[in-house]
């Protein structure tokens, strides 16, 4: 069977016009016969190729007849725009610039491109960079074409049980505020998704895409959905950390990479982020007013009210709640052996101050007098707000609380003098009769430590 010709609109035009002049064509310039069928065509309505516009001009009409007669049926072809090819609402520098941006870099989106543009500080205040604009820009500069295949063999796949694979990775979400006052900050959400019945044991909204901000949400999802057998992940330095490489190991997780630039694996987490950005932000009205927790409640009541009930396509028409009753008899919950909170405490080396003070973000914690000079381990929790004590762990065994700095307590607070040194002076009001000041009380190290002398 012949190939069809593609359809030519520019030609469809030249017929059209040459229909309407085909009686006329004939006739002399300037003739009152002339000048009669040309007001008649005009007072009639037409359906044009490629336009909604119904009527036409006698001065367009003596223009297509006069091109004609030059031209022959090749002047009735519509002119080729001189700027065809290039963007109109975008200045020819911006444009340059986006086509340069992802030249140097093909693997990026279009998203990605747009906020590369306005990071260089090159685009001019007032610029729109509208994402259909930028992507229609790139497709005709040849730059969206899809890469071909690099001959590696790729499958489709599926886990037949729950926890066998969870799925990690991060979403850039919208600005909300962060702190009232100030500019707004950009919210990433990380997210984990069951491989075998797509159920999110856990996702949030955070301000940062670091380990110390995706460590919580795995507890999280471990606490709500179990511990998983494989956590499979992405290349990025969130998730190539070690203290989540600890973590897995501690769990009994094996922690999975893709290979880079292969994003192909990932596609079941992929495709709920899109579905967050299609069902979830597109219906939510952000405010000036909104904040982190309230974008976490709104989330967590879509996920739990609606994503979790909604047949899925992969999941021949099950829910994931469905389908995870069904898979999720092998589950393995941490036991009171394994203790979550301490395993998911990020570490942190720190040597005492002749204060007692060790610093820590920014912020000054008081520790025990006992360690002065000595090199402690601090364990945070990240998930806990910095006012919370963190404990201090001297030699691998619990040397106290590291608890954060309030100089005006310590301004009301009386002084001890050096172990085994002349003892303070006598307070009326305070000193108890029978306290012996040649028999000093042993410092709370030495009590810690007393069980382990030989």
């Amino acid at each position: 069977m012949p190939e069809k010709p593609k359809h030519d609109l520019r030609q469809e035009v030249a017929l059209f016009r040459f229909r309407l002049l085909g009686e006329l064509v004939h006739l002399e310039p300037g003739s009152a016969e002339l000048a009669e069928g040309l007001r008649e065509i005009a007072a009639r309505r037409h359906r044009i190729p490629g336009s909604r516009r119904r009527r036409i001009a006698v001065g367009t009409l003596r223009t297509w007849l006069r091109s004609y007669r030059r031209n022959g049926f090749e002047g009735l072809h519509p002119r080729r725009r001189a700027d065809r090819r290039q963007s109109r609402s975008l200045p020819p520098e911006v444009a340059e610039l986006l086509v340069r941006i992802k030249e140097g870099q093909p693997r990026l989106t279009v998203k990605a491109v747009i906020r590369q543009a306005q990071d260089s500080g090159q685009v001019p205040q007032g610029v729109r960079l509208a994402h259909s604009t930028v992507n229609r820009l790139l497709k005709q500069a040849g730059l969206m074409d899809r890469p071909r295949a690099d001959g590696r063999e790729r499958r489709r796949y599926q886990w037949s049980l729950a926890n066998e694979l969870w799925q990690a990775d991060l979403m850039y979400g919208p600005k909300i505020v962060r702190t009232p006052g100030r500019r707004k900050a950009r919210a990433y959400l990380a997210a984990v998704l069951d491989d075998a019945t797509r159920v999110l044991p856990h996702a949030e909204f955070t301000f940062s895409e670091g380990t110390e901000h995706f460590l919580p949400v795995l507890r999280q999802a471990v606490l709500r959905r179990g511990i998983p057998l494989r956590l499979y992940c992405d290349n990025g330095s969130t998730f190539r950390s070690k203290h989540l490489q600890v973590v897995c190991a501690q769990l009994g997780a094996s922690l999975i990479h893709s290979r880079p630039y292969q994003p192909q694996g990932r596609g079941k987490i992929e495709r709920f982020f899109r579905r967050v950005r299609t069902d979830f932000l597109s219906a939510l009205e952000l405010t000036d007013d909104t904040r982190l927790e309230d974008l976490n409640r709104h989330l967590a009541v879509w996920i739990e009210g609606e994503y979790h009930h909604v047949p899925h396509h992969g999941l021949d028409g099950e829910t994931p709640l469905d389908r995870w009753a069904q898979v999720s008899h092998q589950v393995r919950f941490a036991g009171p052996d394994l203790d979550l909170q301490r395993m998911f405490c990020i570490r942190f080396q720190r040597r005492v101050s002749l204060a007692q003070t060790v610093s820590l973000h920014g912020r000054t914690y008081e520790t025990d007098a006992s360690l002065i000079g000595e090199s402690v381990v601090l364990l945070q929790d990240p998930g806990a707000p910095p006012s919370r004590p963190m404990v201090v762990l001297h030699r691998n065994r619990e040397a106290g609380l590291a608890t954060l700095l309030d100089l005006h307590a310590n301004a009301r607070m009386r002084r001890k003098g050096p172990p085994g040194g002349d003892p303070p002076a006598p307070d009326a009001d305070n000193q108890k009769p029978d306290a012996d000041p040649d028999d000093p009380r042993p410092t709370p190290l030495a009590l810690r430590t007393l069980d382990s002398e030989d």
